[in-house]
């Protein structure tokens, strides 16, 4: 075991829904999925051509909520109750609730990150992907990052004998996933903001998003890394 004393999952205080359906009944969202904060739960939602379409719901909980626990309750009960969070948002939610098969739900249980490891490595054994940095799904970075530390681990143990190879990967690594988990952990206080929180939430995202700069956030999706670059 590389970490015996590492940390449990942190819950991030909400709980994960899904489906697919075969008819909508909403109009197709030209290849894009739009993601909405409504008043008591965060929805998002993409509607292809042929009219079927997907859905993902993240539902404020106030303690984890286990896979196991979510199909006890069934797609039936969970729909309803979805229906009723959902009910007077400005998004196609209700339309596409209503659309879909109890049994085609999915459930993803309590969203949670994993904390920061104390160490990646220990003599040849070396974490990546989520075992060494697993933000919540949130991010939607969770693939993009395991698959930036596989190319820069790779780079590493061509370029430099062990166990440096193994340091410099995750000196390379750790600053950037770290990043990303701090920002994530602002995403899920978002959407599991309270009463009050969610008031100031959505007063505020307005102007922030009309002063957003698409530039200033581009590190997190674009992370050019030069392959036959040697590795100091």
């Amino acid at each position: 075991m590389i970490e015996p004393t590492a940390g449990v999952p942190q819950f991030a205080g909400t709980a994960g829904f899904g489906a697919m359906v075969a008819d909508a009944g909403v109009s197709p969202t030209d290849g894009m999925m739009h993601m909405a904060f409504g008043k008591r739960c965060f929805f998002a939602w993409q509607v292809f051509a042929d009219g079927t379409g997907l859905w993902f719901i993240n539902l404020p909980v106030t303690r984890p909520l286990s896979v196991n626990e979510q199909r006890e309750r069934g797609g039936a009960y969970w729909l309803a109750h979805l229906a009723k969070v959902c009910e007077g948002d400005a998004t196609p939610a209700e339309a596409m609730l209503a659309a879909t098969d109890p049994k085609a739900m999915l459930f993803a249980g309590s969203t949670e990150s994993m904390p920061r490891s104390v160490r990646w490595s220990r003599g040849r054994m070396v974490l990546t992907g989520d075992a060494a940095h697993a933000p919540s799904s949130s991010s939607g970075q969770g693939a993009s990052l395991a698959a930036e530390s596989a190319v820069e681990l790779a780079r590493c143990l061509r370029d430099l004998p062990l166990p440096q190879a193994l340091t410099r990967y995750e000196d390379l690594r750790r600053p950037r996933v770290e990043r990303i988990i701090k920002e994530t952990a602002r995403t899920n206080a978002r959407k599991a903001a309270g009463p009050v929180a969610r008031v100031i939430r959505d007063a505020l995202l307005p102007a922030m998003f009309k002063l957003m700069k698409p530039e200033k956030n581009a590190w997190q999706f674009r992370y050019p890394i030069e392959f036959d670059a040697p590795v100091a």
